[in-house]
């Protein structure tokens, strides 16, 4: 018997918490227009789920940095807010720049997990997160591998990564990929990785057995997926200017056909109300910068 599952991807928002300009290209060049804001995102996600009752939404990360009042509250402004959104599970990049002790306390606040199987505590050697999740919907079951960026501790300040240990993957992601699909009986494995567009296809070409690629890092605008290693990869843009949602036809533990879609989170979108009022409210004290 044949089942949906509809993935939704926010990815590389940079706290971008309303409207601004975004970039396309047009005839001519770049043209912009005004898109985004979590308001927004939130009223497209309540009519979309409506449409698609067996659904997972997950961030990949670059989401606690990037505008003044996200900086300036060192991430502390979102979790309220991102709590509203009915995220699965997340996994990071930017969101180590303030330390890996205050993101710590950034992901007891979420009432959703961080997801990193490549990252670990360089005193002991143990994962600093959990590696997976194993979720169930509509009689599927779901598992999750996440994979934060590499580079955290090769590229930037020496304080994003105090006391944590980066891998790019490689070696993990073969035995988490087996254990989720015999163990754990696993119908579909979903890889959320903020490594990039091209890592992520290096990954998946040597290591078979990924059903779904939800990419992140690279800003991809990806408006159909691209296959790699027997998996389908996604990437939604940046900004929170685009939501992707990738449904999957599963039949006998197997993705047997998939639609894509590629939503821009355009002005003409009727913000959430108590959401927008939420944000409203939070950027206040930030009100004098604009």
């Amino acid at each position: 018997m044949a089942t949906t599952l509809t993935l939704f991807q926010l990815n590389d928002v940079h706290g971008y918490l309303n409207l601004h300009q975004e970039a396309f290209f047009g005839p001519v060049g770049f043209e912009y227009r005004r898109c985004g804001g979590y308001a927004r995102i939130a009223t497209l996600l309540r009519e979309l789920r409506a449409q698609h009752p067996n659904h997972l939404l997950f961030d990949g990360g670059d989401t606690f940095h990037g505008t003044r009042p996200v900086v300036a509250t060192e991430g502390g402004i979102l979790p309220p807010i991102l709590n509203e959104l009915g995220i699965a599970a997340m996994t990071a990049h930017w969101e180590f720049a303030y330390g890996p002790a205050r993101l710590q306390e950034l992901v007891g606040q979420l009432n959703y997990p961080l997801l990193a199987a490549n990252v670990y505590h360089q005193d002991s050697g143990e994962l600093a997160y959990a590696p997976t999740l194993l979720l169930e919907t509509a009689g599927l079951r779901v598992g999750i591998i996440g994979l934060a960026c590499p580079i955290v501790d090769k590229t930037m300040p020496a304080h994003f990564s105090t006391g944590l240990r980066f891998t790019n993957g490689v070696a993990e992601l073969p035995g988490h990929v087996q254990r989720l699909r015999t163990a754990e009986r696993a119908d579909v494995i979903i890889l959320l990785s903020h490594c990039g567009f091209p890592q992520d296809v290096a990954l998946l070409e040597g290591c078979p057995g990924i059903d779904v690629c939800l990419s992140s890092h690279t800003h991809n605008r990806l408006y159909k997926p691209f296959e790699a290693g027997g998996a389908l990869v996604i990437q939604s843009g940046s900004h929170g200017s685009f939501l992707g949602q990738l449904t999957l036809t599963v039949e006998g533990g197997r993705v047997v056909s998939h639609t894509h879609e590629l939503y821009e989170i355009s002005e003409s979108i009727a913000p959430d109300a108590a959401l927008q009022a939420r944000i409203e409210a939070a950027l206040e004290p930030f009100a004098a910068l604009n």
